[in-house]
């Protein structure tokens, strides 16, 4: 059990993000049992002797993540953000909407969203779990202590951000010319050349 503590031990420390358990199985060549074992026995590890590490467990996935206490001081040598304007975006319709199903927030940010939650889901600001036939999307411990928002005061805190929503909705919602009234202008314009003056 001790070695495969430890390969598990490495793989979250190397891939640092959240790994499922059949991932891991793989990789291992172990059972879901064992490998559930060696999760468990882990943290309780890390736990035992008061790391400023610890083992996290959301919902099937499981990764390595520093202590609540310790997240200002790591944050000090992260880049400011690790998202891009658009990823943020959609972070903040989960935050604003929260709790959210996944088919709304793909309702409001259109179908790139789904790119989005794959790569918050990666970094580790939300997890998601089936629900009906959509998804539930829940934001974890990283994403409160990466914003410093303690999740009691999430919903104070986004107080008046119902502009920026609306805003990032009206923009979602703006479509361009069909490619039928482009072709139709162009054809106008062709057909009524602009006069020039001799």
């Amino acid at each position: 059990m001790n070695e495969i503590i430890e390969k598990v031990e490495a793989l979250l420390f190397s891939s640092g993000r959240s790994m499922a358990i059949e991932e891991l199985c793989m990789i291992c060549k172990d059972s879901p049992e064992n490998m559930l074992t060696a999760l468990q026995e882990l943290r309780k590890t890390y736990e035992e002797k008061k790391s400023s590490l610890m083992i996290v467990e959301e919902g099937n996935k499981w990764k390595i993540s520093v202590r609540e206490n310790y997240t200002p001081l790591v944050r000090s040598i992260v880049t400011e953000t690790e998202l891009t304007k658009a990823v943020m975006e959609t972070l903040a319709v989960i935050a604003f909407k929260y709790p959210v199903l996944q088919s709304e927030v793909v309702k409001i940010r259109s179908n790139k969203a789904y790119e989005h939650l794959n790569e918050l889901e990666e970094l580790g600001y939300i997890t998601r779990t089936k629900h009906g036939r959509t998804n539930k999307i829940t934001l974890t411990q990283k994403f409160f202590g990466y914003f410093e928002l303690p999740p009691e005061k999430l919903k104070e805190s986004l107080k008046g951000f119902e502009d920026d929503v609306k805003s990032i909705e009206e923009k979602e919602n703006q479509k361009p010319e069909s490619t039928a009234e482009i072709k139709n202008t162009d054809a106008v314009n062709k057909e009524s050349p602009s006069i020039k003056n001799d």
